[in-house]
């Protein structure tokens, strides 16, 4: 990493202020750096939430009174050159201080001092990196003004339901420019074998935008299935084995339905054997009631996405990943929107997988605000709502009430999207992921509601192929 010398820095023109943002662990502060050749650098700081960072103490409160310079000269040595905390940790922005000045000018580097977990503060601080970054960058967000206008110097994109199609993904990426925005509407997992993979590189992108377009990711029914089912093993300590004997539990009794529809004695032999085997799984399906204490609900929920929506091929490669890598998967996850309005050449959009909010109230306030809805931010009535109902209600109506067309998916079309006028809404779920000859992807173009399509030429995993 390239690192400032102090000769390149305007001194007397650092400017320090603290963050309104609230995070759980860290108290944050913005320090900014003039450069000599006009470049204004905005530096992110984070200290332990509740201690005295080095400008609250008396010290620095000293020194912001009288010593003005040596004030911005001591933030430059700290952060800056060979021995700065940039180079240090590798960074030049989110850059973790953790220690105080004492009265008598002795330095306590705290970022090396052990914590509770065994870690020491920059660990931890380096392990919630990427949820610290989430949420910083989505407080940031809201804080800005007029946001449902987007500006934007290219074309504004929007993809849905890839459903785990990396190589369709990767195409549809080379045609987007750098200076375009790509809105991908949910149910980028589950069906093909690679969704971890694609949001992994939605991630990646979202980080380093100095060499991707602009991407604005919304979940999808498929995400929220599988944000259910992650949070349920969590709090049960439920593994893999325990999902694959839910998946073969379920495909054993739906053999044995299938034996006693036929009622045929050929096939008396074949329900035998399958009974036996399902008597095995089922027991240790109870045990997950009784020891684990799933509720029935729960465990039946979780193989409907399993196997009917294929969802195992996400959850395994999701539990094959290092528990930094699922917790960073999972915050993205959470921090994403369901629903968000958008104005694009004076036209005003209301993005959502698949359908509008159901309270008015949420509509108008969007129109009124210019800002959406998080998943954390909703409850699950009303996230479950937007992301799998697909019934031609009256909201595609109150939302073109309120001035906006309705961009979703969900509802697939193989082989093209759909328009409605009536009720202003644009389905753009083309069919990827549903494995016929008709399946493609659609990049559909919001300036001038143009289409192209990509065909699917994955296959996806059968649902009990890890």
């Amino acid at each position: 990493m390239k690192y400032l010398e102090e000769k390149d820095i305007e001194k007397a023109k650092v400017k320090i202020s603290e963050s309104k943002i609230q995070l759980q662990k860290y108290d944050m502060y913005y320090i900014t750096i003039p450069i000599k050749d006009g470049e204004i650098k905005k530096i992110r700081l984070f200290c332990e939430k509740g201690t005295i960072p080095e400008f609250q103490s008396d010290l620095f409160k000293t020194y912001k009174k009288n010593y003005k310079e040596e004030l911005n000269y001591f933030f430059i040595k700290r952060l800056f050159g060979k021995n700065g905390l940039m180079l240090k940790q590798v960074r030049d922005d989110y850059i973790y201080l953790g220690g105080e000045f004492l009265q008598n000018d002795n330095y306590i580097a705290s970022r090396h001092m052990i914590q509770e977990n065994g870690k020491t503060g920059q660990q931890n601080f380096d392990d919630n990196l990427f949820k610290i970054k989430m949420q910083v960058e989505a407080a940031e967000e809201s804080q800005k003004d007029n946001q449902n206008t987007l500006k934007c110097s290219g074309k504004h994109y929007a993809i849905s339901d890839v459903h785990g199609m990396y190589r369709i993904y990767k195409n549809v990426m080379k045609k987007i420019k750098h200076n375009d925005h790509l809105y991908i509407l949910g149910d980028v997992i589950d069906r093909g074998k690679d969704g971890i993979k694609i949001i992994q590189d939605i991630m990646m992108r979202q980080i380093n935008r100095n060499s991707n377009p602009q991407i604005t990711f919304l979940l999808g029914n498929h995400e929220m299935q599988f944000l259910e089912t992650v949070l349920i093993m969590e709090n049960h300590g439920l593994c893999e084995e325990d999902l694959i004997n839910i998946i073969q539990r379920k495909k054993i009794k739906e053999q044995i339905e299938e034996y006693n529809l036929l009622n045929n004695d050929i096939y008396q032999e074949e329900l035998k054997i399958c009974e036996e085997k399902f008597e095995k799984y089922d027991k240790k399906y109870q045990e997950l009631i009784d020891v684990k204490k799933v509720n029935e609900k729960n465990l039946h929920y979780i193989g409907i996405w399993l196997t009917e929506n294929r969802g195992n091929t996400t959850i395994f490669d999701f539990l094959k990943l290092d528990k930094t890598e699922q917790n960073n998967i999972y915050e993205f996850l959470c921090n994403s929107y369901v629903v968000l309005p958008q104005q694009i050449n004076n036209k005003d959009y209301l993005l959502v997988h698949a359908i509008p909010p159901k309270n008015p109230n949420m509509i108008q306030i969007m129109k009124e605000t210019g800002k959406g809805y998080r998943y954390s931010e909703l409850s699950r009535e009303e996230y479950g709502y937007m992301l799998q109902e697909k019934e031609e209600t009256s909201t595609y109506e109150q939302s073109k009430n309120c001035g906006f067309t309705t961009i979703c998916g969900h509802v697939p079309k193989c082989g093209d999207i759909v328009r409605n006028n009536e009720k202003a809404y644009v389905r753009i779920d083309a069919g990827c992921g549903q494995n016929t000859q008709e399946s493609k992807l659609a990049l559909y173009c919001l300036e001038d509601d143009s289409v192209e399509y990509i065909y699917e030429k994955e296959v996806e995993r059968d649902y009990l192929d890890k």
